[in-house]
């Protein structure tokens, strides 16, 4: 039997694909191209891939299949050719925040390895190096001391993060433990001895204690493995000889000063998601949940006793609490009354009520309004602060959630923010393991540099001769995994970043490397545009990378709109000529010069040149208002000053990794939120943000879905589901019937809905071992409506045929309704007049979801209001004619009175703004600071500029 040089599809009927067959090319880099819409993504994913991966599972015994969930039959009469196949999807599929970049390479296993067979430790008290020892070696050093002689095994005790003495003994009591040394001062832990919270001591714990025998090797062994294992898989001990064993003792062995010992290490004790290692407080994450003062005051006009603060923190209704003597205490002994306003008091008590009395005692007194005495009545104690309080609570309320004594703190979430530990300060491991080093830096710094400098850094070290050969042979691997990175344009990030902050198109390059590094051939590969959120000077990575896929003997199938990578492939597929049912064909088929000689062809055009986006004509002038942000420094940005002219159409550009997110949506939006509805978010770090009052709304159109569960649609999110329910309502029959509005929605019960589905069409049947089978309902077949309430007519037509309308018929079908027709209008330019009003949003792309959200905002302007608009890389799925659409709309915000700001790397979009910022130079550390600012014409002519570079070829 020959070799298949083809994949071969034929009678595709997937979603929109009217019964299409095509042959794509072995070992070639394909790309589907085509209008929004059109049908890429159902030949790409539903078809090519879903057809792989099923039969791939079909493959494996039903047992296995119980526990894998499986995929449904694409309608696709048969797909030959297929090898295994693998997606590199544009999702962010984990959201977990334990999950960084290293995990998700892998790279973070090798680097474990590395800090376990090559790291050094170093005394905690004065820094000496020491090398790592077996628990045999270290028994078999201690037994070369005389019989007769006294050691006493010890490690060192920290006290837990933000707790008081009681707490850190009561968890060593629970391990067993009974003796420490405080400042060299034995203590027990029977004794309810108190410590003063304020003064830092030095304490040791004391593990065991033994006097040496010619036979007690192997029970000193034990003793040690065992002492290791109760602290937690601790590598830290402290040895003590009693008498004079001297320096000698000590040399190569342990600190000579203060005795400490490193013990045997292995690559868990450096991973954050082991309980034994990661941080107490943040519990390996990195981020803990901190009490935000602000949130802790509801009504400042008002006084302490009227209801200022939370009734979290101090209620005035209980005149006998505990709380009640607190508050009444501190204004005698700080002089402030609890009957003025909250914001007239000094800054000064708004400190003491928050962050407490800094250690000093307060002599609690009877209040005069309370009726009985409080228990804490006479006594003198500091107080700790609301602040401190809620903390602490909190804190207790994560050890215990896997308790009975759990209980759900609303009212603490409330009051908190996520911000980086405090304890470990992000590093999510214990203190110890940041003791051990490579080449003087320790795990968590050589994940925080970026991948240039860490690959640098790690080619740079030399090591012992007994070490060496490990050493070297994981840092190779770790090498070669980060020149991949670094290839592909992700030279910008770290190991520690985590995945949930990095986007769409990132995930989707680190998952590319990951692939390349396999060094597989014969495999299938689809791609997702893989050129989203990439700058121009960035895009021939990516396509040299997927060419070093293809090269090394795969097939790579990319579903994309980019020019540049279109020009790359082997092999071009139109899908189109329109969206939706006007879709689902093929175009044209070919090389480039096959695609432009299609006169059908959209792409062609624009590959010929015969259709552009056109430059204005021109630009708006700037007006006398902006919005100022003085001092911006999150992330990688240089204590940026920027102007933000208002009342025009603004580009935010920059390469990759520049700060453009972090300016834009972590400070200038959320301080905007705080400052207009007081939202409990807190803004990225900067100093101060001028003109909030020129603003009446701020609104950020992104990507995120537009409803969460299968009713929702875009008929109900832009508002005219509302309207077409009232029409039916307003029927004689349905007047007749008694029937009001809501009878006829898909979340009401005992209404018109099909109840046997509840309003879903279909029916949702769990086979175990084979894919989740999707049957018609057989009640309503499908309609979601029951036969009573489908009788209910509108020009002759159902609720369920308007659902089933695409937008564009709609419009047709409403021509008469003004607010129907106005709102179907605006989804038209848009470019989703393919739509179709009840499609379910869970179904709807990140782009398509965006746009529909823009239609929202469009068909609701209202003159005399001035918003801004923040869209961030809205061309992402879009094809060059839906791009124009789009820039049309935005440009119609700008004409009604509005600022719309896009964070963009399309320089079609950007040519057409009024005013751009572009933010760089380079990424990560090499960006974050302000290149050039001005009109496109402007920006074309800073030297230093890489969108100027490449704005001025499109000008």
């Amino acid at each position: 039997m020959p070799i298949r040089t083809h994949i071969e599809i034929s009678g595709a009927k997937q979603n929109n694909l009217k019964n299409i067959s095509v042959e794509i090319p072995r070992d070639k880099l394909t790309v589907i191209t085509g209008v929004s819409g059109s049908g890429k993504s159902s030949l790409a994913f539903d078809v090519i891939y879903g057809e792989g991966q099923r039969r791939f599972l079909d493959s494996i015994s039903n047992f296995a299949k119980s526990r894998i969930s499986q995929l449904k039959k694409a309608k696709v009469d048969y797909v030959r050719g297929l090898s295994p196949v693998i997606a590199i999807e544009q999702k962010k599929s984990n959201n977990n925040p334990r999950s960084t970049v290293g995990t998700v390479t892998d790279i973070n296993d090798y680097m474990r390895l590395l800090f376990s067979a090559a790291g050094v430790g170093k005394c905690p008290e004065c820094g000496h190096q020491l090398k790592q020892l077996s628990a045999a070696q270290i028994a078999e050093h201690i037994s070369t001391l005389p019989a007769g002689t006294v050691v006493e095994l010890r490690a060192p005790v920290y006290k837990i993060y933000g707790e008081d003495y009681d707490y850190t003994f009561h968890q060593l009591r629970e391990k067993g433990f009974k003796n420490l040394l405080v400042d060299g001062e034995p203590f027990s832990l029977a004794d309810k001895r108190e410590l003063d919270e304020n003064v830092e001591y030095k304490i040791e714990l004391v593990i065991d204690r033994f006097t040496l025998k010619n036979d007690t090797y192997i029970q000193l062994t034990k003793s040690i493995e065992a002492a290791m294992l109760a602290l937690d898989e601790d590598i830290m001990l402290k040895v003590e000889v009693a008498g004079n064993a001297g320096r000698e003792f000590y040399t190569g062995f342990g600190c000579p000063e203060h005795h400490h010992i490193l013990c045997e290490m292995q690559p868990f004790h450096f991973s954050f998601n082991t309980p034994a290692s990661a941080c107490h407080t943040c519990l390996g994450v990195g981020m803990s949940y901190v009490v935000e003062p602000r949130f802790l005051i509801v009504s400042p006009e008002k006084s302490l006793n009227r209801g200022a603060l939370r009734n979290t923190v101090y209620s005035f209704g209980n005149k006998d609490s505990y709380r009640s003597v607190v508050m009444y205490s501190l204004s005698q002994k700080y002089n402030f009354s609890l009957d003025i306003p909250f914001r007239d008091l000094p800054k000064e008590i708004h400190e003491l009520l928050f962050y407490g009395s800094k250690g000093e005692p307060v002599e609690m007194l009877q209040p005069p309004y309370s009726q009985k005495r409080n228990w804490i009545t006479g006594r003198a104690r500091p107080f700790a602060g609301f602040v401190h309080e809620l903390e602490s609570w909190y804190r207790h309320y994560i050890r215990k959630t896997s308790t009975s004594e759990a209980f759900e703190p609303t009212f603490i979430k409330e009051c908190m923010i996520e911000k980086i530990c405090p304890e470990c300060n992000g590093a999510r491991l214990k203190r110890q393991r940041l003791h051990i080093t490579v080449g003087g830096r320790n795990i968590d710094q050589l994940s925080r540099m970026q991948l240039p400098e860490l690959l640098d850094f790690l080619k740079s070290l030399t090591f012992e001769e007994d070490i060496r050969e490990i050493a070297e042979s994981v840092i190779r691997e770790i090498s070669s995994r980060l020149e991949l990175l670094i290839d592909i344009g992700l030279h910008y990030i770290s190991l520690a970043r985590r995945s949930d902050s990095v986007s769409g198109g990132e995930m989707q390059r680190i998952k590319m490397s990951t692939q390349i590094s396999s060094e597989l051939m014969g495999m299938l590969y689809v791609m997702d545009e893989p050129s989203i959120g990439l700058h121009p000077r960035d895009s021939q990575r990516v396509i040299d990378t997927m060419k070093k896929l293809r090269d090394i003997g795969n097939t790579v199938i990319v579903v994309e709109h980019d020019m540049d990578t279109i020009k790359s492939a082997d092999h071009i597929i139109e899908i189109g000529p329109g969206p939706g049912v006007h879709g689902g064909n093929i175009v044209a088929s070919g090389t480039v010069e096959d695609i432009v000689k299609v006169p059908d062809s959209v792409t062609g055009k624009y590959l010929s040149g015969e259709a552009s986006i056109p430059v204005p004509g021109q630009r708006r002038n700037l007006g006398d208002n902006f919005l100022s942000i003085q001092g911006a420094r999150e992330n990688n940005l240089k204590n940026v000053d920027i102007d933000i002219p208002l009342g025009v159409f603004i580009c935010i550009t920059g390469v990759s990794g520049s700060g453009k997110s972090s300016l834009i949506n972590e400070i200038l939006y959320k301080q905007l939120k705080v400052n207009k509805t007081g939202a409990r978010i807190v803004a990225g770090e900067h100093d101060f943000l001028f003109g909030t009052e020129l603003l009446n709304n701020v609104i950020n159109i992104d990507q995120s879905p537009i409803g969460k569960n299968s009713k929702s649609n875009p008929a109900t999110y832009i508002g005219i589901y509302d309207k077409i329910r009232e029409i039916f309502a307003k029927q004689p029959e349905a007047i007749n019937r008694g029937y009001s509005e809501i009878d006829f929605s898909l979340t009401h019960a005992n209404g018109t809905r099909c109840e046997h589905c509840a309003g879903d069409g279909i029916i949702v049947t769990n086979l175990q071992f084979m894919a989740d089978i999707e049957t018609i309902c057989p009640v309503c077949k499908g309609r979601r409506f029951s036969d009573e309430g489908l009788e209910i007519k509108y020009k002759h037509k159902s609720i369920a045929d308007v659902l089933d309308m695409t937008a564009e018929e709609g419009l047709e079908f409403f021509r008469d309704e003004k607010y129907l027709k106005h709102k179907l209008k605006i989804i038209n330019e848009l470019g989703l007049g393919y739509m179709t009003l009840g499609q379910s949003s869970t179904t709807l792309s990140g782009g398509e979801a965006q746009r529909v959200k823009l239609a929202y905002e469009l068909s609701k302007i209202k003159r005399g209001a001035h918003n801004l608009y923040i869209l961030d890389e809205p061309t992402t799925g879009l094809h060059l004619s839906d791009i124009r659409k789009l820039i049309d709309c935005l440009v119609k915000l700008v004409d009604n009175g509005h600022t719309v700001l896009v964070i963009e790397h399309h320089l079609d979009v950007i040519k057409s703004a009024d005013y751009i910022i572009d933010i760089g130079p380079e990424g990560g550390s090499g960006g974050g600071m302000i290149v050039a600012e001005g009109t496109p014409e402007q920006v074309a002519n800073v030297k230093n500029s890489y969108t100027g570079r490449y704005l001025k070829e499109v000008l």
